[in-house]
């Protein structure tokens, strides 16, 4: 696991090589919904999530997460903006903005080959308020195509089947034990075999679970079907691994499991490293945080 030295070490370099999308110009280009999703319940850590659904097009949403700085302690602040976003000289990383066409191109390259090494921490997000500009601290970008497609026919991975067949995780783990009884189930995170087989005879995909009805809107809960094969470090190709949508809003709920595994251990009386038990309590059970702008 990555020691927080190392962390410091690469934090320059990171920032030097790092691309940029700007807020005020995505909402001037594209529809652009964003929510709030509140980490106290999911990970017992009183934290705020920045989620930003970014419609490239009717049926593509770029889906930017802006996720919060969990070694605050550890790492020097840079102003009072809070533990998601850092003051930034705007004229240092103009030029390392996307543009609507390069916003574009992005999307239309990922969506031909979407796959889960496509998620990715690479891309920095900036907003203006008040005058001063500020950049996100940790932000995971990744890509889902919209669809209605009914079986036989079985959508790609990165898709929002709104008509695929619904099975929950409890269900996947049954079959798969069933299926495989000398493998260990790759969803479980306490698993002792954590390591990827080349060999898998089944793909990653993202799995419509469950359907209801939140204030008046028909909601789709999806979970994503894929291991722990990172060791040392970020997961970060299981990305929003747990996931809500409704039509025309967007993604609206979700979990980072990933993210919140690795909470830093810094010593018995400060940080606590997140339970493997709890993690998968969260996983089985298929939990999610919700958009405080819908509760």
């Amino acid at each position: 696991m990555k020691t927080i030295l190392s962390i410091l070490l690469t934090i320059p370099s990171l920032f030097f090589s790092q691309k940029y999308f700007f807020l005020d110009s995505l909402k001037t280009q594209f529809k652009v919904s964003e929510y709030t999703l509140e980490t106290q319940d999911l990970y017992s850590i009183k934290k705020d999530i920045n989620l930003y659904n970014v419609f490239v097009s009717k049926n593509t949403i770029l889906l930017i997460t802006v996720l919060p700085d969990l070694d605050e302690k550890v790492l020097p602040k840079m102003d009072q903006k809070g533990v998601n976003w850092h003051i930034i000289d705007f004229d240092t990383i103009k030029d390392k903005i996307f543009s609507k066409s390069k916003v574009n191109e992005l999307a239309s390259d990922w969506a031909e080959t979407n796959t889960p090494e496509k998620k990715t921490l690479e891309y920095q997000l900036i907003k203006k308020e008040n005058g001063s500009y500020y950049v996100s601290k940790m932000c995971l970008t990744e890509l889902f195509n919209i669809r209605n497609l009914t079986f036989p026919l079985i959508s790609g991975y990165g898709t929002i089947n709104i008509a695929d067949q619904k099975v929950t995780i409890k269900e996947m783990e049954a079959s798969f034990k069933h299926q495989f009884p000398n493998k260990e189930f790759i969803m479980d995170i306490t698993s002792n075999s954590k390591l990827k087989q080349i060999d898998e005879p089944y793909s990653f995909r993202n799995y419509l679970s469950k359907e209801y009805t939140i204030k008046g809107k028909k909601a789709y809960q999806f979970w994503t079907f894929d291991g722990w094969w990172m060791q040392d470090g970020y997961n970060e190709h299981r990305g929003i691994d747990r996931f809500l949508y409704i039509q025309d809003k967007g993604i609206v709920g979700g979990s980072y499991d990933f993210y919140f595994g690795l909470k830093p251990k810094i010593s018995s009386n400060d940080y606590f490293t997140i339970p493997t038990s709890t993690l998968w309590n969260n996983i089985i059970n298929e939990k999610i945080m919700m958009a405080k702008e819908l509760k």
